[in-house]
């Protein structure tokens, strides 16, 4: 049974055996508590004060519904458990008009005690996480992906806010839009990449760069789903200076939030047999990249490096372990080559990898203390690798 806040308790009218007690206030502020003052029927959350219409700020619209009937006679009635349960905060939701009919008139059969039950039990676990979060884990979010059109960023809102909590949660002012303008160059334009990492650049510069340097910026979440070569670009942008977790967007099951229950990644750094030539590094995390794929771009003189992951494939990074693991791996990597090849020396990046990798790798390259590197994007208009990017040193 449900009733309105307005509606609970029986006129004097009313047939004995009608009348319904009140729910005391006391149980009422309870269940309010618990629902934050939202909807908790299953993926309503309707905040339940105000009116916007009349532009009542202080408007009550909830509705008081029972698990268990209040009533032997109504819709999931009992004869035990409805006077025993009939004001348990356990026993009510909070929800508004809309599903206060769906549950009681509309669609009853469709809403047994099992399922109100679970609709409750989630509603509440839910809002108890998100307030329970302090305020000193807010953090500023970056997203940067390609819109399509007038439609939202594919990486969307609403995914990003519930992949961080409860670790962290996105700032209300907090969020940055880097959108990869689209562009009607083809990726096999000469001018592509230039074109990108210039805009890339630029709005980095007006949204991010002037706020780390003032501290406003205190913690970066990052949000990439754009080519590999940028997402190099803008790991360079952040640098390891500032406080960032780089998330992945993981295919099953679909979604930013992280796999903890995964098996912890292994990686292998694979040297050249001989030392000599033009300098390549393999990164073989999604998949594996065949050397022959480099001697067509190098030559047949070039020393091949490799940071390969044991059974690679497309969704192996589920972890933020995965991704420091890399991260220190990678710099050692860079500090050998050096040690090896000279302080002269250009290494080419080929790389196989989830977004998440290739923001990394930007961030984890540090200028005075790495060889540049010279990035490649495979492209299959262009018959396989081809020159996307460099990452240099300041002149």
């Amino acid at each position: 049974m449900t009733s309105s806040v307005a509606e609970i308790a029986a006129d004097e009218s009313t047939p004995a055996k009608l009348k319904r007690k009140a729910i005391p206030t006391k149980i009422q502020n309870v269940l309010w508590g618990r629902a934050a003052g939202r909807c908790q029927y299953a993926g309503c959350n309707k905040l339940l004060i105000g009116e916007q219409i009349s532009g009542a700020r202080n408007a009550n619209k909830s509705y008081i519904a029972h698990v268990v009937g209040d009533s032997p006679d109504g819709p999931r009635g009992d004869p035990i458990l409805s006077p025993k349960l009939a004001h348990d905060p356990d026993n009510l939701m909070l929800v508004c008009d809309e599903h206060h009919r769906v549950i009681d008139r509309e669609m009853v059969d469709a809403h047994s005690v099992d399922v109100l039950g679970e609709m409750k039990r989630r509603h509440e676990a839910r809002i108890l996480t998100v307030t329970g979060i302090d305020e000193n884990l807010g953090s500023h979010v970056i997203r940067y992906a390609a819109k399509i059109g007038a439609n939202e960023s594919p990486v969307e809102k609403g995914a990003v806010k519930w992949s961080m909590i409860p670790e962290r949660y996105p700032l209300d002012d907090g969020w940055i839009d880097l959108d990869l303008v689209t562009l009607d160059l083809r990726d096999d334009d000469p001018s592509y990449w230039q074109t990108h990492i210039k805009n890339l650049q630029t709005v980095f510069g007006e949204k991010v760069r002037g706020r780390m340097e003032r501290q406003e910026i205190k913690r970066l979440a990052v949000f990439g789903l754009a080519p590999i070569p940028l997402l190099f670009e803008l790991g360079r942008l952040i640098s390891d200076i500032a406080t960032a977790e780089v998330r992945q967007l993981l295919r099953d099951p679909k979604g930013w939030k992280w796999d903890r229950s995964s098996p912890e990644m292994h990686y292998d750094v694979r040297r050249p047999e001989r030392v000599g030539g033009p300098i390549a590094l393999k990164l073989e995390i999604s998949a594996p990249v065949v050397d022959d794929r480099i001697l067509t771009v190098l030559g047949p003189d070039v020393s091949i490096w490799s940071i390969a992951a044991d059974g690679a494939h497309n969704d192996i990074v589920r972890r933020p372990e995965d991704i420091a693991a890399f991260a220190k791996l990678f710099r050692k990597t860079l500090d050998d080559i050096k040690l090896i090849h000279g302080e002269h020396a250009q290494v080419s990046v080929f790389p196989a990898v989830p977004v998440s990798i290739a923001v990394e790798g930007g961030r984890s390259w540090q200028p005075k203390a790495h060889l540049p590197l010279s990035i490649y994007d495979q492209n299959r208009k262009l018959g396989g690798f081809a020159l996307a990017h460099r990452l240099e040193h300041a002149h």
